[in-house]
């Protein structure tokens, strides 16, 4: 049995590793650059948990977390995955050849039942606690601490208890706005006071998802969660679930090891236009925390101290290996401000500097936001970048544009214009044959981003789902085409003669290779040539302008130097007091980089973490209704996040026959997360 179960082993690896390594080819062809930052912080040996966010792009997320950590630190990371998708033929076969964990999710077992639903006495003044049905049935169809929702993805609520086939009590009210209501949410208020059609989703226990967790991390293997759950394009992160937590504490709790540890490494994906292909991404490994048994006897005497800080921890440390803002005009306006910082030579400035320069400033803004240089700033930025849109130009061309000596401009702009058009006609063949797909992955992809848009209430744009779908279509449809091409190559060249006494067959293969190695060239000689393209409209806006056109280039590049001068002075302000390697960051990010891999995480002044993310007193051996994604409505509202976790504390209380097997566990943290932690509680 064990000589059987190692050969398991041995195989699962390989096939591990081959279908890493072919992802690593696709994403590698998506993106045009894919960086990893901070792969020190991963552990070697032990047990690990990666906590990755944001989630902003379905299925490539996972796959650029399993390829980059491969290839860094030789770790397999085995994923929890959607049940939903685990089943799938598609992704599905590729989530169990990479021993995935399954994790059943309400939202994905919706059903419509008969029958229509409304809120007693509905309003703004009442608790809207109490769903009355017609012709329901309720006593048969839903589940204490289920789902109720209302068709067309308008909303849902859990079930506290069940009075009838008729009448239903919730745990929290459907969430909608009363003052100044959204159409959507116009429709949810007329839905819930004259009745509309339903759906039910039954309770999942998740007492299993975690003893396979559990059994995973005591092998000493390395675990993968998205606790944000599923994907979407908001600019926050979802708040964070007590699962990631108890996972880590029950992992060292079950083991007979007293030296036992669980480490949990934060992980950030930060996209450069994650929709588009040949875009670039950086992923990057903060520093990780520990869960050991030191702390055990801490932990039985306050459980609610140790989760609740464990949580805000992981959520500190992933704040630092992620970007976000609170809202897609800042955010916008920041990178702005990123790109104006440092004008000379800014495509050297390396893709990680970059992120880590985005995430300063977006630290810098919220601190300051309120005085008045810095929302001065943040107008004038905003300006600057509305002018640059009508006018249809990037602001890296701003400097590029002359409004003198002409002749020159003209010799620059028909030497580009050469290369562009070799470039073009070196690409032609690749892009006549490849074409099909382009369109048909574009064409699918915003299709599925409408209708997961139109079934979410979290997604902005439904950009998160393109990227997947545009590999997906592309890695069905390639094959396919290259068939094709390889086949009337086949018959031409057998046709001719020119094979000889080769066989068709060998014929075919050496002709699907072609077309491969065709399409790929055509694709790097596409990219030279497009950098040529985007260089052209600067220069011809120069040579076509007029006097007034002059004055008015000369005034935006004035412009330009001015905000960069002002971005300068907010940085130089605030920045030394913000961060202690104030100087030396910022000098190599003005100057020049080595190539080095230095560890710029931002320590003294971390943005908020989500403070909803709190647990109350759990004996935690009863996992059976801990929430280990983040659910569809946390980002409609934030207060379902504690109406949820006070669910966790009475659903597992009233396990008292467990309440003597209490978990005992607890992690290590730095004194500056400490005295993080201390100054959060104090504000």
């Amino acid at each position: 049995m064990i000589i059987s179960s190692s050969l398991a082993d041995i195989v699962l690896s390989v096939i591990y590793d081959l279908v890493v390594w072919f992802f690593d080819a696709v994403i590698h062809t998506f993106f045009r650059e894919v960086r990893s930052r901070g792969t020190f912080n991963i552990p070697k040996k032990g047990a690990v948990i990666f906590v990755c966010a944001p989630h902003h792009n379905l299925f490539v997320d996972p796959v650029v977390v399993m390829t980059t950590s491969r290839k860094e630190s030789g770790r397999r990371i085995s994923l929890l995955t959607a049940a939903k998708t685990y089943r799938t033929w598609n992704v599905g076969t590729i989530a169990r050849l990479c021993s995935a964990l399954p994790v059943e999710r309400a939202q994905d077992l919706v059903k419509p039942y008969e029958g229509t639903i409304k809120v007693e006495n509905f309003g703004p003044e009442n608790d809207n606690l109490v769903v009355l049905g017609e012709g329901t049935k309720f006593t048969q169809t839903a589940q204490v601490k289920g789902l109720i929702g209302l068709h067309d993805f308008l909303g849902n609520a859990k079930i506290k208890s069940i009075e009838s086939d008729t009448k239903i009590v919730l745990q929290n009210p459907f969430q909608v706005k009363f003052d100044n209501p959204s159409k959507k949410d116009k429709r949810i208020l007329d839905a819930l006071q004259h009745g509309y059609p339903y759906v039910l989703a039954p309770h999942i226990d998740n007492q299993k998802t975690f003893q396979s967790v559990f059994n995973h991390l005591l092998k000493g293997r390395a675990l993968g969660i998205f606790p944000e759950g599923g994907s979407h394009d908001r600019p926050t992160l979802l708040p964070l679930k007590p699962g990631v937590a108890l996972m880590a504490l029950g992992a060292v709790a079950q083991s007979e090891d007293p030296y036992a540890t669980v480490s949990i490494v934060p992980v950030g994906l930060n996209y450069f236009h994650a929709d588009r292909f040949r875009s670039s991404v950086v992923i990057e490994y903060g520093k990780p925390v520990t869960v050991t048994k030191k702390e055990s006897a801490e932990y039985e005497k306050d459980s609610r101290k140790i989760v609740n800080e464990f949580l805000e921890t992981i959520a500190l440390r992933l704040e630092e290996v992620t970007v976000t803002c609170k809202d897609i005009d800042t955010l916008i306006t920041i990178q702005a401000a990123r790109r104006l910082y440092a004008p000379t030579d800014r495509e050297a400035t390396p893709l990680p500097l970059k992120v880590e320069m985005n995430r300063r400033l977006i630290k810098g803004y919220e601190k300051y936001a309120d005085q008045p240089d810095v929302q001065d700033m943040k107008n004038s930025v905003a300006k600057y970048n509305k002018k640059l849109m009508q006018l249809g130009l990037r602001d890296h061309q701003v400097e590029s544009l002359a409004g003198l000596n002409r002749f020159s401009v003209l010799i620059t702009f028909a030497n580009r214009v050469t290369r562009c058009l070799v470039s073009l006609c070196l690409s032609l063949p690749g892009l006549f044959m490849f074409s099909p797909v382009f369109i048909v992955a574009s064409r699918i992809s915003k299709q599925k981003a409408k209708a997961a848009l139109a079934s979410s209430v979290v997604k902005i744009k439904g950009d998160d789902v393109i990227a997947s779908w545009k590999i997906l279509v592309a890695l069905g449809l390639a094959p396919m085409l290259y068939v094709f091409w390889a086949i009337i190559a086949t018959h031409y060249v057998m046709k001719n003669g020119w094979a000889g006494q080769t066989s068709s067959w060998v014929v075919f293969v050496l002709c699907y290779l072609l077309n491969i190695l065709i399409t790929y060239s055509s694709l790097r000689t596409g990219e030279i040539g497009y950098e040529y393209f985007t260089s052209l409209y600067p220069l011809a806006y120069s040579l076509l302008s007029k006097q007034n056109d002059i004055s008015q280039i000369e005034e935006l590049k004035r412009e330009r130097r001015q905000l960069s001068l002002q971005v300068t002075e907010f940085c130089e302000r605030y920045g030394p007091s913000m961060f202690d390697d104030y100087t030396k960051f910022y000098r190599k990010y003005t100057h020049s980089y080595d190539g080095s891999d230095h560890d710029y995480s931002s320590k003294n002044e971390p943005s908020s973490a989500d403070e909803k993310s709190t647990l109350p007193p759990v004996p935690l051996w009863n996992f059976a209704d801990v929430p280990i994604f983040s659910q569809i409505a946390d980002a409609h509202d934030d207060t379902e996040s504690d109406d949820s976790d006070k669910e966790v504390s009475i659903a597992v209380n009233s396990a008292s026959a467990l309440d003597d097997q209490r978990l005992s566990g607890s992690f290590v943290e730095s004194n500056k997360d400490k005295s993080h932690l201390r100054s959060r509680r104090t504000n």
